[in-house]
């Protein structure tokens, strides 16, 4: 007899806000708003609606964090686009995350050119404005 420990909330919300942070923080430097809006009609990094098709084990819950914090770290820092090995580990975290369902239709290729338009929708404010 094998005991496997399902994953938990707080990972799932914690799944939830990596990817928040690639919509609101990493896509828009390198995609348009049309081809983000098509990411999310797409489902791309979207997680099962259904509770039971949920992530799954503990151990599943810490990889897919693990992934997406890394890809994210690799993608924030100038310095890695340019080295063959981050290539590989972008490409190592991304095999992880399909493992695991989460549709992540990209290449390194498609984060070495950040796109000009300084200004997204996607992004967060820089300040908050009271009214």
């Amino acid at each position: 007899m094998k005991i496997v420990y399902a994953a938990t909330e707080e990972q799932m919300d914690k799944i939830a806000e990596l990817v928040r942070h690639m919509f609101t923080e990493v896509f828009p430097d390198y995609f348009t708003d049309e081809e983000i809006t098509a990411f999310q009609r797409d489902r791309v990094l979207a997680l099962p609606d259904d509770p039971t098709e949920q992530i799954g084990t503990l151990k599943a819950g810490y990889q897919m964090i693990a992934s997406l914090q890394t890809i994210i770290s690799i993608l924030e820092t100038e310095e890695n686009k340019r080295d063959e090995h981050y290539a590989g580990l972008f490409e190592f975290n991304k095999f992880t995350l399909e493992q695991f369902g989460l549709h992540f239709p990209f290449s390194f290729s498609h984060f070495q050119k950040k796109h000009t338009d300084t200004f997204s929708m996607f992004k967060k404010a820089a300040n908050r404005l009271l009214v």
